[in-house]
């Protein structure tokens, strides 16, 4: 069975690689019918946040991912201990007892060299009899792991192809801090093995971890999974995505009002190409039956603010339902402060004004003329309005007995005025829109009229009316 994970740390915000890398692995063991799991990585005791392990599984929540088993990291040491003490028993690891001061002495000079720092190996040679005296005088030890000297670890990236990297570039790693924790490199291994994790899917910043996981997966006597790294994410400029290219965070664009369905099929497309052509709007079940690591790209992919926009106004516009939007939109209209009491005269504006935003906050200001009692003229919007008394006056004379039930029947309203009056159309919807909205463009003022009750079409009209004396 295909098992996937997903570990993010707790030291920060859930960001749009990150939540790319989750879909894919969600994405990979719901299309083969395997095991999705959650893994919170907080084995780093000074960066990890409750606060933040709260927000991820939130984000990852609402992004519609679920998973099939759940856990800490920081709830597993005593299993690690275990496999630690495994590793000193059988000459795989030695406990180091070098300084901060002296590690970084190491790098100064390796940098001064101009070389690739990489530890000494001071301590891998100490004499059990010195490493007990050394424990003795209480000296803080961390623990490494024993890199074999001049061996290449070969693996075959299911997206890259085939990798080859020396051992010595790293050198011996810390696995166990010298505060009794233990490191990334370590738990993971531990992690997938005892979980049964087959597919590893990650960003291609872990290429250089992976030859060290390898290289404990064999230590252990644990078989490593199939490793699948991703591309990385870039701006629009080509440089890597970053907070000058916009929001990076999922919660960012959850607070603009970005459906989750959208950006989730938006970050699909990015380094993935789907074998159906040209489409590019698939629900979630039809990614999952499509979803195929073999046409994941090699290349870096590209984001853009404005084609994820494109998607949400998509969604928006033809995908999601009445019910639906009416969910989505509901928390921007309350923070907004409009009245949403009736619940069917929020379903009817939204249903009628689905292509007139992108995003939810756009739908607030857009759709402010449909839930505010009056509305604001601006100054230099009344002089037009002077012009235009006797369209206005002639308006509130039809009132009454008009048929505005849709927003067809409002265009037959108008045109009758046009055609009486004998004027050009702009001449009667223009002071209509900026006297019933306050603005010169917007929604339909045909969708508005239809949608809003005779009496408050009314007030607005004489309360112009009664400025222009």
């Amino acid at each position: 069975m295909v098992v996937t994970r997903f570990a993010p740390s707790p030291t920060g915000y859930l960001h749009l690689g990150n939540a790319r890398t989750a879909i894919f692995s969600y994405l990979f063991a719901r299309h083969h019918g395997g095991k999705f799991i959650l893994r919170i990585e907080d084995t780093d005791r000074e960066r990890s946040k409750k606060e933040y392990e709260e927000s991820l599984v939130e984000d990852l929540r609402w992004l519609g991912l679920d998973w099939d088993e759940f856990y800490r990291q920081s709830e597993r040491f005593d299993i690690y201990r275990k496999y630690v003490d495994q590793l000193l028993e059988k000459g795989y690891a030695y406990p180091c007892f070098c300084t901060e001061e002296e590690l970084e002495r190491e790098r100064r000079e390796a940098e001064l060299k101009k070389i690739p720092y990489r530890y000494s190996g001071r301590c891998r040679n100490l004499t059990e009899r010195e490493v007990e005296r050394l424990k003795a005088e209480g000296r803080p030890y961390a623990i490494r792991f024993r890199v074999p000297d001049g061996r290449t670890v070969v693996f075959e990236d299911l997206i890259k192809g085939k990798i080859a990297i020396n051992v010595d570039d790293f050198g011996d790693f810390i696995i166990v801090r010298s505060d009794g924790t233990p490191t990334y490199n370590l738990v993971v291994v531990i992690d997938d093995a005892l979980m049964g994790v087959t597919h590893v899917l990650r960003g291609e910043d872990h290429i250089s971890n992976t030859p060290k996981q390898i290289l404990i997966y064999k230590a252990l006597g644990f078989e490593p999974p199939s490793f699948a790294h991703l591309p990385v994410i870039l701006g629009p400029d080509r440089s890597k995505l970053s907070k000058r290219h916009g929001a990076v965070s999922v919660a960012s664009y959850r607070e603009e009002g970005y459906l989750p369905e959208a950006l989730f099929n938006y970050l699909c497309l990015l380094g993935w190409t789907p074998p159906s052509g040209d489409r590019e709007v698939f629900l979630k079940e039809e990614l999952i039956e499509i979803f195929d690591l073999k046409d994941v790209n090699r290349s870096p992919a590209v984001f853009s603010v404005e084609k994820l926009r494109w998607m949400n106004g998509v969604y928006i516009r033809e995908v999601v339902s009445r019910e639906r939007l009416y969910e989505a939109a509901l928390p921007f209209l309350k923070e907004a402060g409009y009245p949403v009491e009736d619940r069917e005269y929020v379903m009817k504006v939204l249903e009628l004004t689905r292509d007139a935003y992108e995003t939810f906050k756009e739908m607030v200001i857009r759709l402010r003329p449909f839930f505010v009692d009056e509305v604001e003229i601006p100054e230099n919007l009344m002089n037009p309005l002077r012009d235009a008394r006797d369209v206005l006056s002639e308006f509130l004379k039809r009132l009454e007995g008009a048929d505005l039930s849709s927003p067809d029947k409002v265009k037959e309203f108008v045109k009758g005025i046009i055609r009486d009056m004998n004027l050009k159309p702009r001449q009667v919807w223009h002071p209509l829109r900026v006297a019933l909205t306050g603005e010169e463009e917007g929604v339909g003022v045909d969708i508005l009229m239809s949608v809003l009750p005779k009496e408050k079409l009314r007030s607005r009209v004489e309360r112009v009316l009664s400025c222009l004396g």
